[in-house]
C-alpha cells in the first residue's frame, strides 16, 4: 500500500493500493484508491473511495463518494452521499442527499437527491428531475423537427 500524506502535487502514481490524505495528484491508477480531503485529475481503479475530496474523472468497478465532487464517474456500482457529480454513468447508481447533472444507469436509487437528466431502466425512490427518459426523447424529437424546419425554410428561401 502506498500512503501519501499532505502531498502538495504529484503528476502520476501507480500502485496496487493508494491512500491520499490531502494534496493533489494528476493521474492515479491502482486496484484501490482512497482519497481523503484531496484531489485528483484522473482516477482509474477497481475500487475508488473519495471522502471530502474532488476528482475530474473517476473510472472504476465500484466508486464511492462521501461529501465529494466529481465531474464524471463511470462505474459498475456507484454510491454518492452528500456529493455533487456532473455525470454518473453506472450499471447501478445510488444517490443519497446528492446532486447530479446527468445520471445514466441501468438501475438508479435516489433518496433526497436530484438529477437534471435521468436516463435509467429502473428507478427507485423519490426522484427530482428536470428531464427524465421520456422528456429527453420528446425534447430530442422536438429539437430535430425544429432544426429540420429551419433548414428546409432556409433552403427554400435560397432558391428564390
Amino acid at each position: 500500500m502506498m500512503t501519501i500524506d499532505e502531498n502538495p502535487r504529484s503528476d502520476e502514481i501507480q500502485a496496487e493500493i493508494i491512500h491520499l490524505d490531502g494534496g493533489v495528484i494528476q493521474n492515479v491508477e491502482a486496484d484501490t484508491v482512497r482519497i481523503e480531503q484531496g484531489g485528483a485529475n484522473q482516477v482509474i481503479a477497481k475500487n475508488v473511495e473519495l471522502n471530502k475530496g474532488g476528482a475530474l474523472t473517476i473510472q472504476g468497478d465500484v466508486v464511492g463518494l462521501q461529501q465529494g465532487a466529481a465531474f464524471i464517474t463511470r462505474s459498475t456500482e456507484s454510491t454518492s452521499e452528500e456529493s455533487t457529480v456532473g455525470a454518473v454513468i453506472s450499471e447501478h447508481a445510488v444517490l443519497q442527499d446528492s446532486r447530479v447533472g446527468i445520471t445514466i444507469a441501468r438501475k438508479a436509487e435516489l433518496n433526497n437527491s436530484s438529477s437534471i437528466i435521468l436516463l435509467a431502466q429502473e428507478v427507485e425512490g423519490n426522484v427530482e428531475t428536470i428531464l427524465d427518459t421520456r422528456g429527453a426523447l420528446l425534447a430530442g424529437l422536438v429539437s430535430g423537427i425544429a432544426v429540420g424546419l429551419v433548414l428546409l425554410v432556409g433552403n427554400l428561401l435560397r432558391r428564390d
